[in-house]
């Protein structure tokens, strides 16, 4: 049963004005406090992102930075031939200043797609609000990064 907010009354469930005083009837859904957050917590969602901004997302959720599988595709050849053990194949191949050269072009081959990575992550940022991949991006640029400093010390730390 309800009642009347205005004078107390017992109406019924289907009544639209209350009986006693004339006063509208006013429904009100009782809602649980689980209820009541998931909604705040939507509301606080749509108002962060728009519907143009929700739609935009869709468009490219499937969309893959192209220089993120070419940095890793270089950092892990440069780690294969830094940490490779050449002395089973032939004596002292490992250790040549060839392929210590080796090791470090293809690492700073890496450092510069990741570089364009985040470049490319930035122009998107900028034109469209999102990044694609963006921690894969760190990741890979983390690891770049290590190994082109290991590739560095190994190939000014060269005794001929």
């Amino acid at each position: 049963m309800i009642y009347c907010r205005k004078c107390g009354t017992q109406l019924k469930d289907s009544a639209k004005f209350c009986d006693s005083c004339g006063a509208e009837v006013i429904k009100v859904k009782q809602r649980s406090y689980q209820e009541k957050y998931d909604d705040n917590k939507k509301k606080e969602k749509e108002k962060l992102l728009s519907k143009k901004d929700i739609k935009r997302l869709e468009k490219h959720k499937d969309e893959r930075n192209p220089y993120v599988g070419a940095a890793l595709f270089a950092t892990t050849i440069a780690f294969i031939l830094a940490v490779f053990p050449w002395g089973y194949i032939k004596e002292g191949l490992g250790t040549s200043i060839f392929m210590r050269i080796a090791v470090v072009v293809f690492a700073l081959l890496a450092d510069y797609h990741c570089t364009k990575a985040k470049q490319v992550n930035n122009l998107l940022y900028g034109k469209y609000g999102f990044r694609i991949q963006e921690n894969t991006v760190k990741i890979v640029n983390i690891f770049a990064i290590i190994v082109t400093i290991v590739g560095l010390f190994a190939l000014f730390m060269y005794e001929a």
